[in-house]
């Protein structure tokens, strides 16, 4: 009895460290991060209201992660865009610390103070875009 409980308790603590932000709300995510990127918007309604639904699947945990997709979905300009994008990151890395990251990296700009998740590599700043396109560095 004692080995069956033990085995399903390593499984689970095995579960657990292998757990990472899921791929249903990292890719708009990532799409909406290269739009700012490169001074659109294009897109960026879609894979916010993909991200809402994603997210409210995941129940309470993710529920700031909705929230502010949400005001993403009815952002009417870059700039506003922008600005609902660092409460997102926020949310997202909030998230991914609970989760893990796998593969992805939180970064930060200096320069408007905010922190966003990205692939590894080079640093493409979603706040400045073109303007400062690689301002930052990788955090973790």
């Amino acid at each position: 009895m004692k080995v069956t409980v033990i085995a399903v308790a390593v499984l689970l603590v095995g579960v657990t460290a292998c757990a990472e932000l899921p791929e249903d709300i990292v890719a708009p995510y990532l799409r909406i991060q290269l739009a700012l990127a490169n001074d659109s918007t294009n897109g960026v309604t879609d894979a916010a209201a993909s991200i809402v639904v994603e997210a409210k699947k995941l129940g309470d945990a993710a529920n700031m992660i909705a929230v502010t997709a949400q005001s993403m979905v009815t952002a009417i300009d870059i700039e506003s865009t922008r600005s609902v994008f660092g409460p997102l990151s926020d949310a997202l890395i909030k998230y991914g610390e609970d989760v893990g990251f796998g593969e992805l990296k939180v970064a930060y700009c200096p320069m408007v103070q905010k922190f966003w998740v990205q692939e590894d590599g080079d640093i493409i700043n979603p706040f400045y875009g073109s303007a400062m396109l690689n301002c930052g560095t990788l955090t973790r």
